[in-house]
């Protein structure tokens, strides 16, 4: 494995680039946004962002002015945060595709009590974990058809109830490093979708197909086409503001946002990741795929932003990156699918890349040359 010269993202992440440099087009990005000279405005985007919700306005929808998706994470109520106090009325849709925590179902109370409505969404159970077991087993990804979900839903909620605006999160191709082509995109399209919402083109359609699954089952995990000739407006908030987890932190806990008494499980913050427990499992099977997980995510950040040295990042990410799963995260996971825990064992061993891991003189895995930028020829 490769390490970026400036953060630590390895080169077997998905989307990166590396440059001649040996930087990655993830801090690219990052040096992008914060060029003062050459950069992008901030004010003048911010500017923007008031002349679109004044728009908004003026079109004067039936229900709802503008819809929220929303987990209860920081930066969700972030973006709800973003739209209060400016008359518009807010329609908040969460997707409840996994197993909540406490603390999640108490941030995401904060929603309504932040003055925005909200409508929670479960899929039929039966359906549900038919594929999250789909994406497990034959894909290394129980979120595979709940991200689809988690992206489409809310957009056809807002077609249906003739919302003008949804306010998404952020463009992840435009933040952490992706195609130029959707990376430049303000508005969530079709080829967004399939690249950063449906992994690899593993959509709807083609579960449909492989799966035997009616795709009139399916249709809300895909995303709506007729987005793109309606009159609702899909867009990133990340285009308008600068977008950072430690500032949305700050403003979630102004509207009771709670964190963790101590570090997640993979990583040493505590309060990303914590509203539901698959995300641990998809997140573990990235380690075993890739390599790196959550710590080196949020390290990489910090780095960037000038938070912690890249070798304090290194020591975060050997402390934190490589834990084995708890039984906080895989008993409640085997209970609700129907899995003995050998079996769940099974299946995740089944994706450990042996490009990457190997065993030591012990018989423990290991990934030889660890966040170590020379590798012995």
């Amino acid at each position: 494995m490769k390490y970026c010269r400036r953060c630590l993202i390895p080169d077997t992440k998905p989307h990166a680039v590396f440059g001649a440099d040996g930087v990655c087009n993830a801090c690219v990005a990052h040096d992008r946004k914060n060029d003062l000279e050459a950069g992008i405005d901030w004010a003048a985007r911010e500017r923007e962002f008031d002349e679109l919700l004044e728009r908004t306005r003026e079109k004067r929808a039936p229900l709802y002015d503008v819809l929220v998706p929303v987990s209860g994470g920081k930066d969700s109520i972030t973006q709800v945060s973003r739209l209060l106090g400016r008359g518009l009325r807010i329609l908040a849709v969460n997707v409840d595709y996994g197993i909540k925590t406490e603390v999640g179902e108490w941030n995401l109370g904060r929603v309504p009590a932040m003055g925005a409505s909200l409508i929670t969404y479960r899929p039929e159970e039966e359906l549900h974990t038919r594929l999250i077991r789909i994406g497990l087993e034959d894909y290394g990804d129980p979120d595979l058809m709940s991200h689809t979900m988690l992206h489409g839903y809310p957009q056809r909620v807002a077609i249906r109830f003739e919302v003008p605006l949804v306010m998404l999160g952020e463009n992840s191709a435009a933040e952490y490093g992706g195609a130029e082509d959707v990376a430049a995109e303000t508005t969530m399209t079709r080829a967004w979708f399939g690249k950063y919402a449906a992994n690899a083109g593993h959509d709807a359609a083609h579960v449909a197909e492989k799966y035997d699954i009616p795709f009139e089952r399916l249709v809300t995990y895909d995303y709506p086409d007729e987005l793109e000739t309606s009159s609702t407006v899909s867009t990133f908030m990340s285009h308008y503001f600068h977008w950072e987890s430690e500032r949305h932190l700050e403003i979630a806990r102004e509207h009771g946002f709670r964190t963790l008494d101590g570090p997640g499980e993979g990583t040493y913050r505590d309060y990303v990741g914590i509203d539901e427990r698959i995300n641990r499992i998809h997140q573990y099977l990235k380690v075993l795929k890739f390599g790196y997980g959550r710590a080196t995510d949020h390290a990489c950040e910090d780095i960037r932003n000038g938070r912690i040295t890249r070798e304090e990042g290194k020591e975060l990410v050997r402390k934190h990156d490589l834990q084995p799963l708890g039984k906080a995260f895989t008993e409640p996971f085997c209970d609700w699918l129907g899995y003995a825990p050998d079996q769940l064992d099974a299946i995740l061993e089944g994706f450990r890349n042996h490009d990457i891991w190997t065993r030591d003189a012990s018989g423990a895995w290991t990934i030889p040359h660890h966040l170590e930028d020379e590798i012995p020829a």
